[in-house]
């Protein structure tokens, strides 16, 4: 049996599972792969698992129904997918009802501009994801990690519009897959941690030097959606079958295209360089060099 993790972060290990992840970190095992969920280069049909916890919302739409259609793709018919994402519907009633306890504990709030600040945040959010660039190319304004939230119908639309049937809201450990009732927890020198531990909250294992790793599943969060499918046919992907809206201001005419493919090559050699110039030691010299 094949299953995978789907942004799971390079530091997540679960024995017989595989990894997908675009953040920094090693990849160099074979069972970790580099890529984006949209386009991740793993092979068709080939997974009886899914796991994706906290990811889609942080998925431009531009890209969401195409990452819906990779899950699809990489899947076996049959095959189960579990995916946790934050609960716009939750959010929105803690909103109306005025109930700013909901939003404080979480880690992306903040009070500065009222209870509607501290909503907003939680569906918009500063990361490093993706970049918010200006139209004209010339500044980078910032990153972004939640991009997008979603309540229950919203997903079933988009599960059941690319080959999911079944689909159901869950609680969090509660999943008819065994395995997947492995709540989130921190493997530290062979010692198991919650992640409500003080030690695993407030990032004491990273300040150890001792070796450690995320492992499990579902967080315990009441405020998260839970949705879990299966896989009933497949759905090629097809950019004339996306919604309408998912095109709108998208950003791909050919002079981008050009522009992305310059960029791209250049950022790439300068990553090139700088990871030279480390290996060579000379990267202090180039810092002063850059400082005058």
């Amino acid at each position: 049996m094949k299953k995978i993790n789907i942004g799971a972060g390079a530091s997540w290990y679960q024995e017989g599972w595989e990894l997908l992840d675009n953040g920094s970190g090693g990849y160099n095992e074979h069972w970790k792969h580099k890529g984006k969920s949209w386009d991740s280069g793993l092979p068709d049909n080939a997974y009886d698992v899914v796991f994706t916890s906290h990811m889609l919302e942080h998925i431009p739409h531009f890209r969401l129904e195409k990452t819906i259609s990779e899950f699809n793709r990489i899947m076996k018919s049959g095959g189960t997918i579990r995916i946790l994402v934050p609960n716009l519907k939750k959010y929105a009633t803690a909103y109306v009802s005025g109930d700013e306890s909901y939003f404080s504990g979480s880690q992306h709030y903040s009070s500065h501009l009222g209870i509607g600040g501290s909503f907003v945040r939680l569906l918009i959010s500063p990361g490093q994801q993706t970049l918010a660039v200006s139209r004209e190319m010339d500044e980078i304004f910032g990153g972004y990690a939640h991009l997008y939230a979603f309540d229950f119908d919203m997903m079933r639309i988009l599960l059941q519009k690319w080959g999911f049937g079944d689909i159901v809201e869950s609680e969090p450990g509660e999943s008819h897959v065994d395995e997947l009732r492995d709540m989130q927890h921190l493997v530290h020198d062979g010692q198991r941690y919650e992640r409500s531990d003080p030690f695993v909250k407030k990032k004491k294992y990273l300040k150890t030097g001792k070796e450690w790793h995320f492992g499990g599943f579902d967080k315990s969060s009441s405020t998260q959606l839970v949705v879990e499918a299966k896989k009933v046919r497949d759905v090629p992907y097809s950019y004339d079958n996306e919604y309408e809206y998912n095109k709108q201001a998208r950003f791909d005419d050919s002079l981008a295209l050009v522009k992305l493919g310059i960029y791209r090559r250049i950022s790439a050699f300068v990553d090139f360089s700088y990871s030279l110039a480390r290996k060579l030691g000379v990267l202090k010299l180039i810092k002063i060099v850059l400082r005058r």
